[in-house]
């Protein structure tokens, strides 16, 4: 990966949620490694799950993987919301671990060379906001007020995020929204974002190790991608674009 800050990045591999799957996330970055990638980001959520949150802090940390705190880095660090599954307890994990997470930051911006990014867990400053269709189960049409105000600002060409394990691209009239997914559960993969051939790809990792590329997208939609100018027209009648 570059080691200049200043210089945009043109290739960008994306990790989603890691929820301690910490074998996943090893297999990733070695894979990602090979890549010719100029950075890795990560939308956090690296605690709660079955495997071992010191070792996937530990992993991002050695990899200089560009990262996020998530809801549940947050939960965990406040020893708050300790009933989900596979919950971490703050007092089995190392101190560097906690150090790690203590300094995540809510949210990075990122230079490309097609323009701005911002690199949340939910929207922005909000780790728990959503936004819809970013789900499977049959939620309701909603507006979501922290990306409205966001694209009103016009600041950012890309957002990507997290928080909804589920891959998908939605349009704006000025900005591009991509959910990073997780590396948890049968969707677990991860993305890579070519700025330059205005491309994203998005790869399933197999149990037996091997990364297969499931599709390809246009970082620019295409005349049969709907293009919203804000969530405020969200009508419910529409498929959205997968990873």
């Amino acid at each position: 990966m570059s080691s200049d800050p200043a210089k945009p990045v043109r290739r960008l591999g994306v990790i989603g949620d890691v929820h301690g799957e910490h074998d996943r996330l090893a297999a990733a970055l070695d894979w990602l490694a090979g890549q010719g990638l100029d950075a890795v980001i990560c939308t956090g959520d690296i605690a709660d799950g079955a495997g071992c949150v010191d070792r996937c802090c530990a992993l991002l940390r050695e990899a200089g993987v560009l990262t996020v705190a998530g809801n549940h880095d947050r939960w965990l660090l406040s020893d708050r919301v300790r009933h989900v599954a596979d919950a971490h307890r703050l007092e089995d994990i190392e101190a560097d671990t906690r150090a790690y997470l203590e300094a995540l930051p809510r949210t990075l911006e990122l230079a490309t060379t097609a323009g701005p990014l911002l690199l949340c867990h939910g929207i922005g400053e909000h780790d728990m906001a959503k936004v819809w269709p970013g789900t499977r189960g049959p939620e309701s049409v909603r507006r979501c007020e922290p990306l409205d105000a966001l694209l009103a600002a016009s600041s950012h060409r890309f957002i990507v995020h997290g928080h909804l394990h589920y891959r998908v691209l939605i349009d704006f009239e000025s900005l591009l929204l991509m959910n990073a997914g997780t590396l948890k559960g049968d969707r677990g993969g991860v993305s890579v974002a070519d700025f330059e051939a205005d491309e994203v790809a998005a790869y399933d990792l197999a149990e037996a190790g091997g990364v297969h590329c499931r599709v390809r997208h246009s970082l620019t939609p295409s005349p049969e991608r709907r293009v919203w100018s804000s969530t405020a027209e969200f009508d419910g009648a529409w498929d959205p674009v997968l990873l």
